[in-house]
């Protein structure tokens, strides 16, 4: 019988884990996200253009991206669910046109003012997972359209807003599978021989071999379109929703 790991043990654990998940991903969030953004903005001839996560606690969103006037200031900014445009789309699970943003009661005008750009119009739509849910909001300020603005604008938005949501989700999943990787070896070894597990772990050349070999995997098969990239989440989301029930 195993004894349980101490507080401290758990919380290197916990880190661990999160580590795990991050190297082993088959895209990086943060490179995607930039890129993201930068080809968006270029795309609509925009201003500025952003993209907020949905944080763990589900109540709050951080801009983890942007580009474009007023970017460095965005960053790190968290909104509570339903507060400014991005929130209203978070809480709606809606796209949306705002051609008269200064007129809209929903428009966060401090949070705009910080940033040194208050747009005129901000196009939105929300990241969402196979169910429904809200990951994050792509915004883009002051777009120029070809013509008027209409439906076809949130249309395209809507289409790369799906295809972000897959990669967020797609790490989300490899983070889970650290997690669960890690929460396997707590119980295979007691707490006195965690650390020789760890050393012994880290200090695996083949090991680390096989992770990244992994990882290519899922990236070449993801990298083949979306039916690929669909496929890749599929199997992870598998193996990790397997992985849980085995804690």
């Amino acid at each position: 019988m195993t004894s349980a790991p101490s507080p401290e043990l758990a919380r290197l654990l916990t880190a661990l884990g999160d580590a795990l998940g991050v190297a082993t991903r088959p895209t990086s969030l943060h490179a995607e996200l930039i890129r993201a953004t930068a080809r968006l903005r270029r795309l609509f001839s925009a201003a500025a253009c952003s993209c907020a996560l949905v944080r763990p606690d589900g109540a709050t969103l951080e801009f983890a991206a942007a580009d474009g006037v007023g970017a460095d200031s965005i960053i790190g900014v968290e909104l509570p669910i339903g507060r400014g445009i991005a929130g209203w789309v978070a809480m709606s699970a809606q796209p949306i046109l705002i051609t008269e943003v200064a007129e809209d009661s929903r428009f966060a005008r401090d949070v705009a003012e910080a940033t040194n750009f208050v747009p005129d119009i901000i196009l939105a739509a929300p990241l969402l997972d196979e169910d429904g849910e809200v990951l994050g909001v792509l915004e883009v300020l002051d777009p120029q359209s070809r013509g008027a603005h209409s439906g076809h604008d949130i249309e395209t938005l809507g289409v790369i807003a799906a295809q972000l949501a897959s990669i967020v989700q797609l790490c989300q999943v490899f983070d889970a599978l650290g997690q669960g990787l890690v929460s396997s070896l707590t119980r295979s070894v007691g707490d006195d021989d965690m650390s020789a597990g760890l050393a012994e772990l880290t200090a695996s050349d083949t090991g680390g071999q096989e992770l990244s070999s992994l990882a290519q995997s899922f990236h070449d098969l993801a990298s083949t379109g979306p039916r690929g990239a669909t496929l890749a989440t599929d199997i992870l989301t598998a193996v990790a929703a397997f992985v849980r029930t085995q804690r």
